[in-house]
C-alpha cells in the first residue's frame, strides 16, 4: 500500500468511529426482554449447589463454573452429548457408561 491508500483507510476508519461512538457507551435496553443482559446472581440453575458465575449463550441459564463449558459459552444442558464426550476426553466404544 502506498501512503495515499493508508490515509484514505485512516480517514474512513475515523468516520466509522465517529458514527459508532455511541455503541460503546450505550446501556443495555432493559425493556428488550433479553435474559442474558440481566446481572448474574444466585445459585446455579442446573446443580443448585454453587453460586452462578456465567450465563449460557444458548438458553440464558445462570450457571456455576462446573456446569458451564467456558470454551463454548454454553451450559452442560445445551452442549450436545457427542461434543461433551469429546471435550471430556471419553472414547466412544458404543457402550453406555455406568455411573
Amino acid at each position: 500500500m502506498n501512503t495515499g491508500e493508508n490515509e484514505s483507510i485512516n480517514e474512513e476508519l475515523r468516520k466509522w468511529i465517529e458514527e459508532h461512538k455511541d455503541i460503546e457507551t450505550a446501556e443495555p435496553d432493559e425493556g428488550a426482554g433479553d435474559k442474558r443482559a440481566k446481572e448474574i446472581t444466585g445459585r446455579c440453575e442446573i446443580c443448585g449447589a454453587r453460586d452462578a458465575k456465567y450465563r449460557c449463550l444458548k438458553c440464558g441459564r445462570m450457571v456455576c463454573p462446573s456446569c458451564y463449558w467456558i470454551m463454548l459459552g454454553v451450559c452442560k444442558k445445551c452442549v450436545s452429548s457427542d461434543m461433551a464426550k469429546k471435550l471430556e476426553g471419553h472414547k466412544d466404544f458404543g457402550i453406555d457408561r455406568i455411573k
